[in-house]
């Protein structure tokens, strides 16, 4: 799995890059956040009739980033001994999904950086 298309790199064009997601991480943190559960009520003189419910609630953060390493072209990326000749490395986050039916993390790293503008051109190949 790698995405082709056109990328500038320091003003020249590499018609052909070939761009790979080489590493994948993910953390995933929880805080707790009070808020409001039930609204105050208030009488119409405006004295306080009903204090405000509040709780305590979980927050759920599943975050993941992504390195991609962009050679010349696929056949550069693929030559014994070029393997190492890396144009430039970029790297993204994503929100990483984690349910039963969640993708594996590659493809979804992949979902995620065809999002942006800067992908959305490329090609899966």
């Amino acid at each position: 799995m790698a995405l082709k298309g056109s990328y500038d790199y320091k003003g020249i064009t590499l018609s052909d890059a070939y761009v790979k997601i080489t590493n994948v991480s993910y953390s995933y943190n929880e805080s707790v956040t009070s808020q409001e559960k039930t609204a105050a009520v208030y009488n119409s003189d405006g004295s306080l009739k009903t204090e405000a419910v509040w709780e305590d609630v979980v927050v759920q953060n599943p975050h993941a980033n992504y390195t991609a390493q962009i050679w010349k072209d696929k056949s550069v990326r693929d030559a014994i001994g070029k393997y190492n000749q890396v144009i430039t490395t970029v790297n993204g986050s994503f929100t990483m999904g984690v349910g039963s039916s969640a993708k594996n993390p590659v493809v979804q790293a992949y979902t995620a950086m065809k999002a942006e503008d800067a992908w959305k051109n490329y090609t899966d190949i």
